[in-house]
This record gives C-alpha cells, sequence and structure tokens, in this order.
C-alpha cells in the first residue's frame, strides 16, 4: 500500500532563516575520497564539531551548552561548564586532549572566553574584555588565539592561557576572524577580509609574515589545518550570495581542501549550511577525515538559488504569520533551449502533486513574466524540466522540455488568468490543473516526459527582462507524496 504523506505550510519552520525548526546532521567526510557518513541526526540545531585528540569523541555545542558523543555514533553526554551558560559554537579542544575552551556569556559580553577541564566542570574566566571569539590553542596550551572587537574592528588576539594581558596580532581594516594555531606552534592560520573577499591567510605565532594563502573569486572562511600540518579545509560560500564580511546560517556551501602549502582548493562536500556546520577544528587525529553539520529546513520547500545564471540576483523569503512565501527574480525567460529563473525547491522522490495560490506584485514591466510550479532534473539552466506557468497577461500553460538542451514545448490550458494552479508526476506522466478564485481546480492537461526518480520540485519567478526584477506572493501550499 502506497503510504500518502500531505505535508501543508502550515507545518514549517522559518524557512530560510536562522529558525528553531531545523534538522542537523552531524557528519564526517573522508579527505581523499569525499565519502561521508552520518553519526547522528538531531531534531534541532547542533554546531560546530570537534574531534578529540584520542580519536573516540565528537565534541559540540547545542542550546547554549556542550556535549560530546562517540564518533562510532551513539547517545549524547552533557559536558558540564558549572555556571556559565551561552555557549556559542567557538570552542576547542587542547592537543593533549585535557584542557577544553569555551566562549560563551560573560560578565561584559555575550561572548568571553573560559577554560575548563574536558571531564567538564567551573571553568575559569580567561578574557576579561569582550566580545572574543575563541579559535585556538597553542599546542603546548600557553596562549589562546582568538576574534575580538576592540574600538570597532574585528582583529586577531592571543592571550596567556593562564590569563594576562592580550596581545593584538593583525590590524587590517575590516573582519580578521578564525584563528588556529598550526600542529607545531609556529604559524597561525586565520581568515581576513582585507583583499575584498573573505580568504585563508597565515601568519607567524608573533603576527609578523601575514600571508594571502587562498586567492580565489569566493569566500574562504574558517581555515583548519590537519594535526599532520599537511592540509587544510575551509568553508566556502559563493561570491554574491553574501557579503564577504558575512557567514550566516541555511545557505548553499561548499567544503574545499587545499595543501597547507599553497595551492588550488578542492570540492569535498556541497552542502546547505553555513554558520555552525565548521567554525572550528574537526580534523580526526590521524588527519584523513574530518567532521561538520549539514543542515535541512524541514517543510514544503527548505532551498532556493537563482537557475542559468540571470544577471540580477532573486531571494526567497518565509514568512510565518502569513504561512506563505515572496519570490523575488529576474532573468530573460523559461523556455526555448535555456532557462533563467529563480526557484525555491525541495527535492522529491516519485510520485507527488504540488499546488499553490499566488499573485504577483503590480502591473509588471513585461506581460510574460511568469510564476509557476516546476518540476526539473537539475538546476542547470538547460535541464529536462515541466512546469505550469501563469504569464503575466494571464496565459497559462504546461511546459515542458524532454531532454537536456531540447527546445521547450507548450500544450496550452482552457482558461487564463489562473490564481491557483496544480503541477503533478505519476510515472512518466506530468499534468496539470488550474483555477480563478474560489472555483476549484480542474483545466487538466498533461504529457509524457521521462525525468530521474528524484528531482527538484518548487515555486518559480521569471521577469522575462535580465534587467528588471519583478516579485510575487505564493500561500496555501501543498505536497502531497
Amino acid at each position: 500500500m502506497k503510504k500518502i504523506l500531505l505535508v501543508s505550510i502550515c507545518l514549517i519552520g522559518l524557512a530560510f532563516s536562522h529558525g528553531q525548526n531545523v534538522i542537523s546532521r552531524l557528519e564526517i567526510v573522508d579527505a581523499t575520497s569525499g565519502e561521508r557518513r552520518v553519526v547522528k541526526e538531531f531534531q534541532g540545531r547542533v554546531e560546530a564539531p570537534n574531534w578529540t585528540p584520542d580519536g573516540k569523541w565528537l565534541v559540540y555545542n547545542s542550546g547554549g551548552q556542550i556535549y560530546k558523543i562517540p564518533v562510532r555514533g551513539g547517545e549524547p553526554e552533557h559536558i558540564s561548564t558549572g555556571d556559565v551558560v551561552g555557549c556559542n559554537n567557538d570552542h576547542v579542544i587542547s592537543a593533549d586532549g585535557k584542557l577544553l575552551s569555551i566562549s560563551a556569556n560573560g560578565p561584559v559580553s555575550h561572548s568571553q572566553i573560559y577554560i575548563l577541564p574536558f571531564e567538564g566542570g567551573q571553568p575559569r574566566l580567561v578574557t576579561p574584555l569582550g566580545p572574543s571569539y575563541l579559535h585556538g590553542i597553542s599546542p603546548d596550551n600557553n596562549y589562546l588565539a582568538y576574534c575580538a572587537n576592540r574600538q570597532g574592528n574585528y582583529d586577531v588576539y592571543v592571550i596567556p592561557s593562564r590569563g594576562g594581558e592580550e596581545i593584538r596580532l593583525t590590524s587590517a581594516e575590516g573582519l580578521d576572524d578564525g584563528p588556529e594555531y598550526s600542529p607545531d606552534g609556529q604559524y597561525i592560520w586565520f581568515n581576513s577580509v582585507r583583499s575584498g573577499l573573505m580568504q585563508a591567510w597565515r601568519m607567524k605565532s608573533d603576527g609578523s609574515e601575514q600571508t594571502q594563502m587562498t586567492f580565489d573569486e569566493a569566500n574562504n572562511w574558517f581555515p583548519h589545518i590537519s594535526p599532520d600540518g599537511k592540509k587544510v579545509v575551509c568553508i566556502t560560500y559563493q561570491k554574491g550570495d553574501v557579503a564577504p564580511g558575512a557567514h550566516p546560517a541555511n545557505k548553499q556551501v561548499e567544503l574545499r581542501i587545499m595543501p597547507a602549502t599553497g595551492g588550488e582548493l578542492k570540492t569535498l562536500v556541497r552542502l546547505f549550511g553555513g554558520q555552525g556546520t565548521l567554525n572550528v577544528n574537526s580534523w580526526s587525529p590521524d588527519s584523513k577525515e574530518f567532521a561538520f553539520v549539514s543542515y535541512e529546513l524541514p517543510g514544503v520547500l527548505n532551498e532556493s538559488s537563482d537557475v542559468g545564471k540571470p544577471r540580477l540576483k532573486g531571494s526567497t523569503v518565509y514568512d510565518p504569520d502569513t504561512q506563505g512565501y515572496t519570490l523575488t527574480g529576474a532573468g530573460e525567460n523559461v523556455w526555448a533551449q535555456a532557462d533563467q529563473f529563480h526557484f525555491a525547491w525541495v527535492k522529491v522522490t516519485g510520485d507527488f502533486s504540488l499546488s499553490t495560490r499566488f499573485a504577483f506584485e503590480g502591473e509588471g514591466v513585461n506581460a510574460h513574466r511568469k510564476v509557476g510550479i516546476m518540476v526539473r532534473e537539475s538546476l542547470e539552466g538547460d535541464s529536462p524540466y515541466a512546469d505550469v506557468t501563469v504569464h503575466g497577461d494571464g496565459l497559462t500553460s504546461l511546459q515542458y522540455r524532454p531532454k537536456k538542451g531540447d527546445m521547450t514545448k507548450e500544450i496550452r490550458s482552457g482558461m487564463t488568468g489562473a490564481d491557483h494552479i496544480l503541477l503533478k508526476r505519476t510515472g512518466n506522466t506530468v499534468g496539470i490543473q488550474t483555477a480563478k478564485g474560489e472555483e476549484p481546480l480542474g483545466h487538466a492537461e498533461e504529457t509524457e516526459i521521462k525525468l530521474p526518480e528524484t528531482c527538484y520540485v518548487g515555486i518559480f519567478i521569471c521577469s522575462h527582462d535580465a534587467d528588471v526584477i519583478e516579485k510575487a506572493y505564493f500561500h496555501d501550499l501543498k505536497l502531497k507524496q
């Protein structure tokens, strides 16, 4: 018996925002092959794994607390931090495994640095000033390295772990973040926006010889050096997707690796994540693997992207009060042999139906601006697809591209001006239904198209003008699988 799942938009959380209704997957990846395995899936947000030097535990933060979990999986164990609360995703384990240093609420700031035994206990405050965000402990345990805001600029500082005067190591305008000692203690790796994009840098542990290590057209955050000193992994946001000095949650990001001597970054993992994914060093002791966190926002649609590289970037915003989506987007067209548009989507396997009500904003610039529901093989511009599309002038149709790079075909609906639409897939048959106002869905059309078992399914907008952004509102989304 086929199980039918009805997912209504009223069930979803704060999609495309840093909400609490999130699924977190604590994962490990092979640094050579890119093969991934899930240690544990959590209902709720967990962040920033460390790998203990004895190889047995992953340490992470969640809900302002610190936990550890066996590398092989199992149940988490709480690490007590006494009366210190609000632990964030900047925490580090000493090279000998005896000490845990954390960033948490302090007497003068929401983030100050403490140190405590790895087994737990009452932490000792190290940094009297804040905000201070920990990222590194020297191999001899004598110094802590951190990012701190002093007089309006974020720079790299070090401080004796026993306490004392902090020492400023960088002074470039803009953000310097993520300082981490090399295993031999001679260098500190960090990321800096001083070149215009966020890039990985390296300097001597006294702050001298500050040297840029990555140079590509992307924003590379949090370089983490492996215990053998040979490899560096970082998390990458695409240029234009975020401001160079921002590392938000809920973005399409990449985990990339390069030799510690410098060189080309190789992508190992593409995932939905960002803040919390790889904030601190998470290498295994043998330097063969590292841990990270990927995320999923449960609901009808949990990701969005521009397809076909439109000149102007689109956006997707979910409003929990109205339980609707607002899409903005540009793009020349969804037609012919390739498409440009903005797409909010979820991956769906097998048969489905998705329906929504919608409205354009304003009169628009081009009568053939489009919104609709689409099923698509890939996010490439010339991908095979099928959709129910409604033009700004009311023209409503079933469009489809049978093969990659083929010309789009069209079956026009018997009605115009639809504001309630449905797209469904049953095997290799894709069909549409349309309606206006409160009338029931009807005016059905269908076609045969062979698509993969798992496809991208969602709502879209296209302005039909490369230099124009259009906006539309979608509500009452219902997905049946």
